[in-house]
């Protein structure tokens, strides 16, 4: 009996030293905030925040990204994410706005002056740097589904105007849109990916 209460004692203890060691990692960053200059962005606000109210995980947390500027192909194509309730690690980061209950961290190279006005204004952030999280009861738990679950848009800004192009989640009970090929298409712009394809 001695033999294996001991080795079991010892396990106790080095997994309580290890959990008592652990502490959540966050970055915490402080951000400009912005003023929306251009109001046709609104519409598309409220789309995006009607649709993210419908989609399992992400409708209880307030947390977007906005990123301008990565297409090169389509440098006017805005993608935006829905986070939830944390977002994971600062990444180029130009400025932060609130726009009914929900908090958009716009990110990219360089800030488009025509949409977004920069404040004297910094914000406090608190950036996640882990999917581990300990409750407050001590518990940790490492979130399994993060990597399976999705939520995004891409809207187009151009002549001063925003079109929403497409939205996507894991959630199949929202139903899925899709009409960026088409919207470029018209112009001539193709998917150098989709064109190589045989």
């Amino acid at each position: 009996m001695k033999r294996i209460l001991f080795p079991v004692t010892i396990c106790l203890i080095l997994c309580a030293n290890l959990h008592a060691q652990y502490k959540s990692k966050e970055n915490i960053q402080y951000i400009y905030e912005l003023k929306v200059v251009n109001k046709n962005l609104f519409p598309i606000l409220d789309s995006i925040i009607n649709t993210k109210s419908e989609v399992t995980y992400f409708r209880d947390g307030p947390l977007l990204t906005m990123w301008f500027g990565l297409d090169s192909i389509k440098p006017d194509l805005i993608m935006i994410w829905a986070e939830g309730k944390e977002i994971m690690g600062a990444n180029h980061d130009l400025g932060l706005f609130d726009y009914k209950e929900n908090t958009f961290v716009v990110r990219g190279i360089s800030l488009d002056t025509t949409v977004f006005l920069k404040t004297d204004s910094k914000r406090k952030f608190k950036f996640s740097s882990s999917p581990i999280k300990v409750l407050k009861n001590g518990t940790m738990v490492f979130d399994l589904g993060a990597d399976k679950r999705y939520c995004t848009w891409t809207c187009r800004y151009r002549n001063g105007k925003f079109k929403l192009l497409s939205f996507g989640s894991f959630d199949d009970k929202v139903k899925r849109f899709d009409n960026i090929e088409q919207e470029y298409h018209q112009e001539g712009i193709q998917d150098p990916i989709r064109c190589n394809q045989p």
